[in-house]
Parts: structure tokens; sequence; C-alpha cells
């Protein structure tokens, strides 16, 4: 589920499947939000070639993939996932500084 605890991962797709009917099931994590990062998603991931629509299904993160041959590669989703994270340095820099913290407070 997107959140604001995920504000320090990386998305990162976690799993593909491939339904009987046809339809691409990919498991996103670190998802920080359920609206612009989701959008982001699924922009991303609708960019890919052959790729006609994504939908996103809420429990576990899941974007459901329409497509008009073949799925993308895994590899490819996995880059196209990565490309969307907004400030990622940001985000990066404030998990190492709570990182610090959390070290000095035990």
């Amino acid at each position: 589920m997107p959140g604001l605890r995920n504000i320090f991962e990386r998305p990162e797709v976690a799993s593909v499947r491939r339904r009987d009917d046809g339809i691409t099931e990919v498991r996103v994590t670190g998802l920080a939000c359920s609206t612009l990062c989701v959008r982001r998603a699924a922009s991303a991931l609708r960019a890919l070639p052959g790729v006609a629509d994504v939908t996103f299904a809420d429990g576990p993160d899941r974007f459901l993939l329409t497509t008009s041959g073949p799925p993308p590669a895994e590899a490819a989703m996995a880059r196209a996932v990565r490309s969307m994270v907004v400030a990622f340095w940001a985000r990066r820099l404030v998990a190492g500084l709570v990182e610090r913290l959390r070290g000095r407070a035990s």
C-alpha cells in the first residue's frame, strides 16, 4: 500500500506475473503516495513498447498491464518504475540522516 512510511525506499518491481487472461500483474513496492507516485509509475509503465493500458489495483500495490503482444521484459519495467522517482537524492539524504539519528539514540 502506498504510504509515507515508504518515503525512504526506492520504488522497485517486486514481481511480475502473466495471468491466463493475458493481463500482466506488476507488483511495485516503495510507493510513497497513492496519487502522484501511482500516476507517475503507471505513466512510466504505459510508455513501454507494447503496453496498451495500465490500471492500478490497490492491494498489494499491483499494476495491471494490457499489452498488444508479449509483455515488456521485467528489467525494462524495473527501469521504468525507478525512473519515475521524484527527488530520490533528497529521499536518500533524509534516510541517511534518520539512520544516523537512530544510531545516536541507541
